[in-house]
């Protein structure tokens, strides 16, 4: 009988835990598209498995053109170089941010996943955005993301915090 309730409870606590993230080799350049980006984050390694930004878990105010809100999630591989001290995250890091309107819901999804030769004049960074659905609004390399991001083109393109940073969002703590 004891047998039988520590077998329950184990399966009981599997089945509530987070799925772990699988570990993925990273898409070359000549496989990186849309279509492909998302069949990698939806399907092959779901992003919801991924980490949160450190010191960004959750729903966190957000800014044109992301939206009101948004969750930034970030591969194991991004996760793993952090806090990156050469201030360039390494091939096959992926980050998904989830844009959410000011009800809180889901509008869009926009990505940068980091392809070795794919674009070295931006920081080898692949940009798309998503519907909730997964139709792809943009990919490759628009103007609008690079735009906004060559402004930190020393961190590697990120905007939400210094790769470098141990803890806090703060530089200067």
């Amino acid at each position: 009988m004891k047998k039988t309730i520590i077998f329950i409870m184990i399966i009981i606590l599997s089945a509530c835990s987070k799925p772990v993230e699988q570990s993925m080799t990273a898409i070359k350049v000549s496989e990186i598209d849309g279509d492909r980006l998302w069949e990698r984050i939806s399907e092959e390694a779901d992003y919801e498995t991924y980490s949160f930004w450190p010191d960004h878990e959750g729903i966190q105010p957000g800014q044109s053109p992301h939206g009101t809100y948004h969750r930034i999630f970030i591969n194991k591989i991004l996760a793993e170089d952090l806090p990156s001290k050469d201030l360039i995250l390494p091939e096959g890091s992926i980050i998904v941010k989830e844009n959410l309107d000011s009800e809180k819901s889901l509008d869009a999804i926009t990505v940068m996943v980091k392809v070795k030769d794919y674009n070295p004049d931006a920081g080898d960074w692949f940009w798309a955005k998503y519907t909730p659905e997964g139709e792809v609004l943009a990919e490759g390399t628009p103007g609008g993301c690079i735009g906004c991001h060559e402004g930190m083109d020393e961190n590697d393109y990120i905007i939400v915090r210094p790769l470098d940073l141990e803890t806090g969002l703060n530089p200067n703590s």
